[in-house]
């Protein structure tokens, strides 16, 4: 990465990583890890905010705890709270590191030809639209839990009902009296909070699924490098160049392994805290779509629910997609090939990418490998989940 100050980032497809994180006073536009941290202030008050909250829903599930109905929409944002705060220390340690993996990504994209280029900027799209589909999600989330008080309130009061200001998800503070004044000072807080845990989790989860489709990219390019070699011998008779294009290709191919590497140890604590909380937070989420004595709370459950999958997808088919790309690439060599045209010499060559090649590219949550069947073990574990809490109730 460059040392000069002036220098910043390609965000080009990072629009929304760079709102979210902007927000929450972080700037991914820059260069160092030292210039991260835009604003202290703002940081310091939106994690504050969830420290807050995470004491008023450990106080409210521990005076509570024998009503399962009504601790379980307060356990889920605790887990939600819990997992943000993980992610957003961790994002502050690898700070450096996700900025010099963004740069690097775009570094080597700028080095191919314009066909070349033009592969890795279809994949980069591809990650715009998933950034955006996650970010209304989020944010419909945010705004049902802003406006559905004040629509039961009116509720309540065309009815006759003496209106009171019900929130989503339960919490307890020791200054909640129950009376309108402390309501409306935990429904501001509450406002701060739900913008803190969504542009956290937009911000760093989107990030990921950018980095899952620029290295892909770049398995793009790395398809089209090996085809071209290809083609100079099958259609050309062109054996002079190939030593040249299977040497470009090991190279490039070293730069994307080592990606693959850096994102490993960037989200592997991040995917494994990820995959285990999500899961708790999804096994109360739907838990409460069916038991939740509070009306008020069932659509944000379900809202949140949906940004919770589209959350898991993003790093379990991200991993997947990886793995499918490194197979592809392998298949890739055999089949396109002429293999009666080259000279042995060739042969033995391009037995060197390969080799290369045949080795599995994973992406870890520490304990998990992210892929479908992963996905597909955190829906069967949160319904047992589910079945357990149904049974302690009865």
């Amino acid at each position: 990465m460059s040392s000069l100050a002036e220098e910043t980032q390609n965000l080009k497809f990072l629009k929304i990583q760079r709102y979210a994180m902007g927000i929450l006073g972080l700037d991914l536009g820059v260069t160092s890890r030292k210039q991260l941290i835009k604003s202290p202030g703002t940081l310091a008050f939106f994690t504050f905010s969830i420290v807050l909250f995470q004491y008023g829903f450990f106080n409210y599930a521990k005076d509570s705890i024998t009503d399962i109905d009504t601790i379980t929409s307060s356990l889920s944002m605790f887990n939600k709270g819990g997992l943000l705060l993980f992610k957003g220390s961790m994002l502050i340690h690898y700070g450096g590191k996700m900025l010099n993996l963004i740069w690097n990504l775009n570094s080597l994209a700028k080095e191919a030809n314009a066909e070349e280029y033009e592969k890795w900027l279809s994949e980069n799209r591809r990650a715009v639209l998933l950034a955006k589909s996650y970010f209304c999600a989020c944010l419909t989330s945010v705004v049902c839990c802003a406006l559905l008080p004040w629509l039961f309130v009116i509720y309540e009061y065309f009815k006759g009902v003496e209106p009171h200001l019900e929130l989503p998800f339960a919490v307890k503070f020791p200054y909640d009296d129950g009376g309108w004044i402390a309501s409306l000072v935990i429904y501001i807080l509450t406002l701060s909070l739900l913008r803190a845990l969504s542009n956290t989790s937009i911000g760093i989860d989107t990030l990921f699924g950018w980095y899952i489709f620029a290295i892909s990219g770049h398995f793009h390019i790395l398809r089209d490098k090996i085809q071209k070699a290809a083609m100079k011998i099958d259609l050309y008779d062109n054996h002079l160049d190939f030593q040249q294009d299977i040497a470009a290709f090991v190279t490039y191919h070293n730069h994307v392994a080592i990606f693959v590497e850096d994102l490993n140890e960037l989200y592997g604590a991040i995917s494994w805290a990820e995959i285990t909380l999500s899961c708790l937070q999804m096994c109360f989420l739907l838990y409460s779509l069916g038991n939740d004595p509070n009306l008020a709370s069932i659509p944000f459950h379900f809202l949140a629910t949906a940004a919770i999958i589209i959350q898991l997808m993003i790093y379990c088919f991200g991993g997947e997609k990886l793995k499918y790309e490194n197979d592809l690439l392998c298949k890739e060599i055999y089949m396109v090939m002429p293999w009666e045209k080259m000279h042995l010499s060739e042969k033995k060559l391009i037995l060197i990418a390969l080799v290369r090649t045949q080795k599995e590219t994973i992406l870890k949550g520490l304990f998990y490998h992210l892929n479908q069947s992963l996905l597909v073990f955190i829906f069967k574990t949160a319904f047992s989940f589910i079945t357990l809490l149904g049974a302690i109730k009865e």
